[in-house]
C-alpha cells in the first residue's frame, strides 16, 4: 500500500530577506529625507520673500502718502525722567499699510511707545515680520517691571521682528547732547531709514529721505532685509529685534559688517562705544538669516533678491574691526572712506546716493 504525502510551498521571509528589505527601505529614506528638507525649506524662504514684498509695497505706499521714507529713529519726552527716549519703530506707522490697521489704530503716538499706554502694543505679534526659518521668531518675553525695561513701573512684554531698515554703511545716532557735531554726523548717514528727528524744540532735526533722494537708482538700493533672531546669543537674544523699537540693533541694520557675519567679529571695538551698536556686536548689527547660502532683502523698486554670503564686499580687519582705507573721526564720530578705497558691492548697495556703478551681475 502506497504511501502518499503532502509536501506544502513554505510562503514568507527569511531573517536575511527581512533585513535586506529593511536596509533597503533606510536608504531610500535617507536619500529623501534631504529632498523633503530641501523642499520645506524652500517653501520657507518663499514665504519669506513674500513677506518682505509686502513690507516693501507698505513702504512705498508710505513714501506715496508722506515723500518721505518712515523714521528710523523716533524720539519722544518721556514725563517721567524728562529725557526724549528711543520711541517707535519704522514698522509701526507701516502697521497701516500691512492690514494692521486695528495695531495702527491702538497705538497711542501722543506718548513714547515704551510708556505705559503702549506697552500692550509691543505684545502684538505680526506674522508678516515673521521668517519662517527662524525657529525663536514667535516667542514672547516679558520684562519685569522691576527689570525697568518699559518707562513706567509696569511689565513690558516684547514681540521681536525678523526684517530690519536699511540704515546704510554703518550707523550714525546723535542725540541732541550732541549738537556741535549733529549735522556732520546726519551727513553721514547714508541709507535710506535712519535717526532722523527730533521735536523742533529739541535740536535741529534732519529730513527723512523719499525715492527722490536715491539717486543711485532705486533698483540698486537697499530698503530692508532679514535678520536670523534665533542667532543671538543667550544675552542678545531677549533684549534686540523688537519690532516696536526704533533702536539701532532692533529695527535697523547696516552694511558695515558681511551678511551672516562670522565668528571673528564678536568683539568688535570701534573705539569710541563698546562696539558699534550701544554695546551689542556685529550680530546684532548685521543682516542674517536661517537660508543657506545668504539672506534675503527688498530693495527700493519693490523687488526682493537673495543675496549671497559670497557676494563682494570690503574685508574687516581682525580686532577693531575696520576695514582697510575706512577711519573714524576723533572729534565728530564721522566715518571717512579714504579716497582709492575699494567699496564691496555689498556696501555700495546700502547707500542711497554713493554714486557707485554695480554690476547687476554682481549681486
Amino acid at each position: 500500500m502506497a504511501i502518499r504525502t503532502h509536501q506544502t510551498s513554505r510562503v514568507g521571509f527569511t531573517l536575511i530577506e527581512l533585513l535586506v528589505v529593511i536596509s533597503l527601505i533606510g536608504v531610500l529614506v535617507a536619500l529623501l529625507l534631504p529632498a523633503v528638507q530641501s523642499a520645506r525649506e524652500a517653501a520657507r524662504r518663499g514665504h519669506c520673500i513674500n513677506n518682505l514684498k509686502q513690507i516693501a509695497l507698505a513702504t512705498l505706499n508710505y513714501e506715496n502718502a508722506n515723500k518721505a521714507f518712515p523714521m528710523g529713529i523716533h524720539r519722544q519726552l518721556d514725563p517721567n525722567s524728562m529725557i526724549y527716549w528711543t520711541s517707535g519703530s519704522c514698522l509701526v506707522p507701516l502697521m497701516q499699510f500691512l492690514e494692521q490697521v486695528p495695531v495702527f489704530n491702538a497705538v497711542n503716538f501722543d506718548v513714547n511707545m515704551f510708556n505705559a499706554p503702549n506697552t500692550t502694543i509691543s505684545a502684538i505679534g505680526i506674522k508678516t515680520l515673521w521668517c519662517p526659518s527662524d525657529p525663536t521668531i514667535q516667542s514672547l518675553h516679558t520684562f519685569p517691571a522691576s527689570d525697568g525695561a518699559a518707562l513706567d513701573p509696569v511689565d513690558l512684554p516684547v514681540r521681536f521682528s525678523s526684517y530690519s531698515a536699511n540704515a546704510g554703511t554703518w550707523f550714525q545716532g546723535p542725540r541732541p547732547e550732541h549738537m556741535s557735531t549733529f549735522q556732520p554726523r546726519m551727513a553721514n548717514a547714508n541709507g535710506v531709514i535712519y535717526n532722523s528727528g527730533y521735536p523742533a524744540n529739541v535740536g535741529p532735526g534732519y529730513p527723512c529721505v523719499g525715492l527722490n533722494a536715491i539717486t543711485d537708482g532705486t533698483s540698486n538700493t537697499l530698503m530692508f532685509s532679514e535678520r536670523a533672531h534665533g542667532k543671538l546669543g543667550p544675552d542678545d537674544h531677549r533684549g534686540w529685534h523688537w519690532w516696536t523699537s526704533g533702536n539701532y540693533g532692533d529695527t535697523m541694520f547696516c552694511t558695515f559688517f558681511p551678511p551672516n557675519p562670522p565668528k571673528g567679529l564678536d568683539k568688535y571695538d570701534d573705539g569710541w562705544r563698546t562696539s558699534l551698536v550701544c554695546g551689542s556686536g556685529p550680530h546684532v548689527a548685521s543682516a542674517s538669516s536661517y537660508h543657506p547660502g545668504g539672506v534675503n532683502a527688498a530693495f527700493c523698486d519693490g523687488s526682493v533678491r537673495f543675496l549671497k554670503d559670497t557676494i563682494d564686499l570690503w574685508k574687516n580687519a581682525p580686532g577693531p574691526g575696520m576695514p582697510s582705507g575706512v577711519t573714524r573721526t576723533s572729534d565728530t564720530h564721522v566715518y571717512v572712506i579714504a579716497q582709492g578705497t575699494r567699496v564691496g558691492v555689498y556696501q555700495a548697495l546700502s547707500t542711497r546716493s554713493g554714486g557707485e556703478v554695480i554690476n547687476d551681475a554682481a549681486i
